[in-house]
């Protein structure tokens, strides 16, 4: 038991290293300016369905409501009380999301309230926020496989119900067999049937050939 648990440390110790190298720092412009944001990739999850999963996430682990801006396209999380990057204080958290070839990309920006989160001059609290965003990405990362069960068991679905189709054909191609062997020995008796029809036939065509001929010797006879 305890090396089945060190073995899910050490790969989820593993996964975190790989979600925080996914984490980079840009500014980038968005709806209040051009600020520094942190970015994370999102593989294998497309910008609509990262989208529910972030306004889930700040409500589940932060209890704070992300609500979408339709205008400014972003994702605005009003308030959020994080002791780690607030310090003391409530913060704005804004988020988009781009389309990827390979997924998404998500970028966060935060309002510490008369300035915006960055790496150099607040260190401690951009430690915060990118252990915030490794583990929405390992979030992201149960979401990816549950959504891959979902498609395997889907997969798994459909091949019972192709396996159920040809033990259906199965059934009535033996059902016609069934039928063809009854027509073949119906057909046979028939044959059977047949011959000795013709048989008794054969007979009547001979006795009467032999009474056409008694009566022809009789008018020979007169």
């Amino acid at each position: 038991m305890k090396r089945i648990s060190l073995y899910f440390l050490v790969l989820f110790f593993f996964f975190s290293c790989s979600l925080q190298a996914q984490i980079s720092s840009d500014r980038k412009t968005m709806s209040e300016g051009v600020y520094e944001a942190l970015v994370i990739e999102i593989p294998g999850l497309d910008k609509k369905t990262t989208g529910k999963l972030w306004t889930d996430y700040t409500k589940s682990f932060y209890s704070s409501r992300s609500k979408y801006n339709r205008k400014t396209k972003e994702y605005f999380t009003d308030d959020a009380d994080i002791a780690g990057i607030g310090q003391g204080n409530t913060i704005d958290i804004y988020a988009s999301i781009e389309e990827k070839a390979d997924g998404s990309q998500l970028s966060m920006w935060i309002d510490l309230g008369g300035a915006y989160l960055s790496r150099s001059e607040h260190g401690d609290r951009s430690l915060e926020a990118e252990k915030m965003l490794i583990r929405f990405g390992l979030e992201a990362a149960k979401e990816k496989i549950r959504l891959d069960i979902e498609d395997q068991e889907k997969t798994l679905k459909d091949l019972g119900r192709d396996l159920e189709k040809l033990a259906s054909y199965k059934e009535r191609y033996e059902s016609d067999i069934e039928k063809a062997k009854q027509m073949i020995a119906d057909a046979e008796k028939s044959i059977e049937e047949n011959e000795a029809l013709q048989k008794a036939k054969n007979e009547e065509i001979k006795n009467q050939e032999e009474l056409i001929e008694m009566t022809k010797k009789k008018l020979n006879d007169l």
